[in-house]
This record gives structure tokens, C-alpha cells and sequence, in this order.
């Protein structure tokens, strides 16, 4: 397989796009789909500076994950994501921000993000990719900035949107942020350069142990039928691991890397489905 027909799938690794299918979570047994979806539908919409974010639990640190695809008895190293975070203070604000490195031999993506700590509105968004470059700025409900396809001139962009959205990059921030627990769930806005506003869904659909920690597990979904599931530290809040079809029969796994000795075992929901 080679590494330029993953790279669809591997952009969600850093929050550019995201194709994804239904997985089944390890541990506690998941509420079924069709409740779930129904859920969904009903739950209750998460807007910037929303009462139940909590931003401050995000802290600032390095953490690395390892990229590997599946395709039946396959395992295929993709990369390696280096996410940084530090908080700092603009304005008298506090500020999240945030950069993301994929690595895999001489290709790279890079990623990098401001993000209001207290209220998880997005500030700026910065993407260097290898086709394109993109330069967004937030102000409230409108979007600022400048679409780079390699060898071409900017493309200028500015647009107001009819609600304050969340960068869809940083999903992981919010979901962190939310107080998760079984049966929990909740829809939001966020806006992407190519989807433009839309909106996504999580809920948490039981609980599992990774590499000693128990956490929560977490269904995130773009729409009917296009589903990741993430595992997300109940003490931590850390994102631990994510998995998500990025074709028919591949299946990519991100999976933190612990900082300290131990290890269980893995995780993949793909032991109990076919690719």
C-alpha cells in the first residue's frame, strides 16, 4: 500500500479532514446504534463558551502517537504525530496554542492553531499541507484568510457564519473538555475550509482500560454512517487512541505513546471486524 493513498485518512490525525466508519469499543458494551443515533439527534447543542466547557483541564505538554494502518492480517507504520500544546495570554486572555507534526520519511504535514482557553473559540488556524497552505483568522462569526495551492497564487477567503463554530481541527479539545460520561452526548458547529459550517456529534458509548487508564469511549460523528471512535483518559482527559476506516478495508489507528514503563494490550476493535 502506499503511504500517498493513506494520507486521506491520516489528515485526521491532525484535524484537517476525516472519513470515518462505525467501530465497536472495547469494554463496557456500547449502547446499540440505532439509540445512539436517536440520541444524537436530541441532544443538546455545545456553542463556544458554553457554561459546560471546561478549558482549563487542558493542559499544556508534548504527546506523541504512532500511526498504523490495518488491512486484514496487515499492519503498515504510517507515521509518527507530535502534538504540543502551551497556553499563553493575549489580550489578558488565556490562550491554548496548539501545533501538530506528522511525520512519515520526507513527507510532512504541519498544523497549527489558536484557540480562546475559556470559551474553545477558535483565534487562528495555520495548515501547511502538500498541495496547499492555509492561513485562517476567527473574529467571532467571521473567517478571514488565504487558500495557497502549491504553484498557484492565494485564493482570498471571507465569510460570515450564521453561529460561532468550533475549528473542526480541534474537536479533540472540546470533546476533552465536556463532562463525558456514559450515556453522555452533545452536537456542536465546526468549520472547515472545505466543508465550510457543518456539524458533528459525540457520545460516549461506554468505558475501556488503555495502557492502565480506564476511559471513556467516545463515538464521534460527522454524519449518519461516517463514524470514529476515541478513547479519552477519565483522569488524564488525554485523547489515548482513535480509530477510523479510511477505506473500504484499512482501518488507521492513532495511539498515544505512554511516557512512562508498562503497556497493555491493544485495543483495536478491528480484532472483532473483518477488514
Amino acid at each position: 500500500m502506499r503511504f500517498r493513498s493513506l494520507l486521506p485518512g491520516i489528515r485526521l490525525a491532525i484535524g484537517l479532514t476525516l472519513s470515518a466508519s462505525l467501530a465497536e469499543a472495547q469494554g463496557t458494551p456500547p449502547v446499540s446504534a440505532d439509540s445512539t443515533i436517536a440520541r444524537l439527534e436530541q441532544a443538546p447543542r455545545v456553542l463556544p463558551g458554553d457554561s459546560a466547557i471546561r478549558g482549563h483541564a487542558l493542559g499544556a505538554g508534548t504527546r506523541q502517537y504512532t500511526l498504523t494502518a490495518y488491512r486484514a492480517m496487515d499492519e503498515i507504520p504510517v507515521g509518527r504525530l507530535i502534538d504540543r500544546t502551551q497556553v499563553d495570554t493575549v489580550n489578558g486572555r488565556p490562550v491554548l496554542l496548539r501545533v501538530r507534526r506528522l511525520a512519515r520519511g520526507t513527507t510532512e504535514l504541519l498544523d497549527s492553531t489558536r484557540t480562546d482557553l475559556e470559551t474553545l473559540a477558535p483565534l487562528e488556524h495555520r495548515a501547511l499541507q502538500p498541495t496547499r497552505r492555509v492561513a485562517l483568522t476567527f473574529t467571532g462569526r467571521r473567517v478571514r484568510g488565504t487558500l495557497t495551492p502549491q504553484d498557484l497564487p492565494p485564493v482570498p477567503i471571507d465569510t460570515v457564519l450564521p453561529l460561532l463554530p468550533f475549528d473542526s481541527g480541534n474537536w479533540d479539545l472540546l470533546a476533552r473538555s465536556l463532562p463525558l460520561a456514559v450515556g453522555y452526548a452533545a452536537r456542536f458547529p465546526v468549520y472547515d475550509l472545505d466543508a465550510g459550517l457543518h456539524q458533528y456529534h459525540i457520545a460516549v458509548t461506554g468505558t475501556a482500560t488503555i495502557d492502565g487508564e480506564p476511559a471513556w469511549v467516545v463515538t464521534l460523528t460527522l454524519a449518519r454512517g461516517r463514524e470514529s471512535v476515541v478513547w479519552i483518559g477519565q483522569q488524564s482527559r488525554e485523547v489515548l487512541q482513535v480509530e477510523t476506516m479510511i477505506g473500504a478495508n484499512v482501518m488507521l489507528q492513532q495511539r498515544k505513546q505512554q511516557t512512562t514503563g508498562g503497556a497493555t494490550a491493544n485495543h483495536r476493535w478491528g480484532n472483532s471486524h473483518k477488514l
